[in-house]
């Protein structure tokens, strides 16, 4: 800590004052004296630091005010004060309306009362400089914070390009194969091609739940909320997992709600939470089992939504960490069919989407799971507008 004296500099031009000023205050503070506005802009100018500048006000040449203001200037982080008399006090408040002093001291002054004042002064010094210096430190944050998203913009870039562009051409060359040359394959060729197929077309998943995890922080300022039905778009995303569901011979009961409406989402990002919490409720269930979405009103202006299966459930252990990114603690098993095969386990990456896009609606998620007995996952959103507001469209 610090422990050097803080320095006031005194102007006054009379030698008695600032006699009495320098031994009333010299054991607590360095005191430095002048008797013209002049010298002291010139110890202003060159001094190393100046905590508390107090001016007399009727000085030849240059008032108190004056003063004050051109050291208001060269150094705006020391405290300044006026002594006056009361027939001055006009000047006075018009100085304190222009923030040129702190405070002022009337003259006679009792010198308890000017001790309080100067320490009050010191410690207003102190604050503008702490001030100041968070003022800097913030500053350099933030200039900190725009490189990092440049560089984090950058490298979204390039790993798009860089892993988007081998995932397009393998699946694009695979499906020429299929085109042109398939007719002439063995049954082999063919199950190595769409074996090839499957997995590009895989890790062309993995790739997009990657860079959307990535881009996430920037989804808070591009959500496209629009009034939205909430029925069709459910049946949107079941229908297009319906391949998968016909491949582990599962079947999905959906149950929503006449009241379910209309909510204002991002209608892209609301369908990615459904197909992960369906693609991990696919995966965990045995072939033939039966899933279940349920959706409707919860309260009067949020909905909530279900997606269960009976599949073979989350140990406690594991529930702390299952929305950190690349958590994969499932257990697995020995029967697998098809593309999205029992137990088979990606990147991790599913359900911590879930959750960043349903918080990014102002929603919450939770789940009830254990060993065996299945899982049910439950998130519920603002409903953000009025069905009375909103024509649905037509179904």
């Amino acid at each position: 800590m610090n422990q050097t004296r803080p320095t006031l500099l005194v102007v006054d031009d009379e030698p008695e004052v600032l006699r009495s000023v320098h031994d009333l205050l010299r054991l607590d503070y360095q005191v430095m004296t002048c008797r013209r506005g002049a010298d002291a802009l010139k110890v202003l100018e060159s001094a190393e630091e100046i905590h508390v500048v107090m001016s007399d006000q009727r000085m030849p040449e240059m008032s108190g005010v004056e003063l004050l203001h051109h050291a208001r200037q060269l150094r705006p982080d020391a405290t300044r004060l006026l002594f006056t008399a009361y027939a001055d006090i006009r000047a006075v408040v018009d100085a304190i309306n222009e923030g040129n002093i702190f405070r002022y001291i009337a003259k006679p002054w009792d010198p308890l009362e000017l001790e309080s004042v100067i320490r009050q002064a010191v410690d207003q010094h102190n604050l503008i400089v702490e001030k100041a210096r968070l003022v800097e430190q913030l500053q350099e944050s933030n200039r900190q914070l725009v490189e990092a998203n440049r560089l984090k913009a950058a490298f979204i870039e390039v790993a798009s390009h860089e892993l988007n562009t081998p995932v397009a051409v393998v699946l694009g060359m695979t499906e020429l194969w299929k085109m042109s040359q398939a007719k002439d394959a063995t049954p082999a060729e063919k199950s190595w091609v769409e074996r090839i197929q499957g997995a590009g077309k895989r890790l062309a998943g993995t790739v997009e739940r990657m860079l959307k995890l990535i881009r996430s922080g920037q989804f808070g300022h591009t959500l496209s909320l629009e009034p939205t039905v909430l029925e069709p778009l459910v049946r949107e995303v079941v229908a297009g997992l319906k391949p998968y569901l016909d491949a582990r011979g599962q079947t999905i009961a959906l149950n929503l709600h006449p009241e379910l409406g209309i909510a204002q989402v991002d209608a892209a990002k609301f369908a990615d939470i459904l197909t992960n919490l369906l693609i991990n409720a696919i995966k965990f269930t045995p072939d033939g089992g039966t899933l279940r979405i349920a959706a409707g009103p919860h309260g009067p202006d949020q909905v909530r939504f279900e997606v269960a299966d009976p599949g073979v459930g989350i140990g406690e252990t594991d529930w702390p960490h299952l929305f950190e990114p690349f958590f994969t603690g499932f257990d697995t098993m020995h029967h697998s069919s098809g593309d999205y095969q029992f137990c088979k386990r990606g990147m991790g990456l599913g359900l911590c989407l879930v959750k960043t896009f349903v918080e990014l609606h102002g929603g919450t998620i939770e789940v009830a799971s254990s060993l065996g007995a299945g899982s049910t996952f439950a998130f519920i959103i603002p409903r953000g507008v009025t069905a009375e507001l909103v024509t649905p469209a037509p179904l």
